[in-house]
């Protein structure tokens, strides 16, 4: 554990420890987000991927990571729907208990990541 070098150039160190260092150990990943619009409707998504075994030569805590079909996923899910380009890694494949979850708790949307071959509803069926 370190300290947080962004935040410690405008503060002091000591309020800035407690950063992780290193990279993320590869293994599989589910990649999800929760949020509310201002008038309380409930979004969410959720993709399962895999922590790449690339060395990052950076700081913090950080890997490289990979969503299946993330090119389709970023465009007709994350873009289209104005989700913010952040969002949470819980480590394993937890896709199917996620997308349960955000269901209960009354998402009106939860976007995933559509296997190759199966379009999005606002996919192009000609693109390639």
């Amino acid at each position: 554990m370190k300290y947080q070098k962004i935040m410690a150039r405008a503060l002091p160190v000591e309020v800035t420890q407690g950063t992780l260092e290193g990279d993320i150990k590869p293994g599989d990943i589910t990649f999800f987000r929760l949020q509310s619009t201002a008038d309380g409707h409930l979004y969410s998504y959720v993709a399962d991927g895999e922590v790449l075994p690339v060395a990052t030569h950076s700081f913090g805590s950080i890997g490289v990571f990979a969503i299946h079909e993330m090119k389709r996923f970023y465009r007709h899910v994350l873009v289209e729907n104005g989700f913010p380009h952040h969002g949470a890694v819980a480590f394993g494949h937890h896709g199917k208990a996620l997308f349960e979850v955000f269901k209960y708790l009354g998402a009106e949307k939860v976007g995933y990541n559509q296997p190759k071959g199966v379009p999005y509803p606002t996919e192009n069926p000609f693109e390639d």
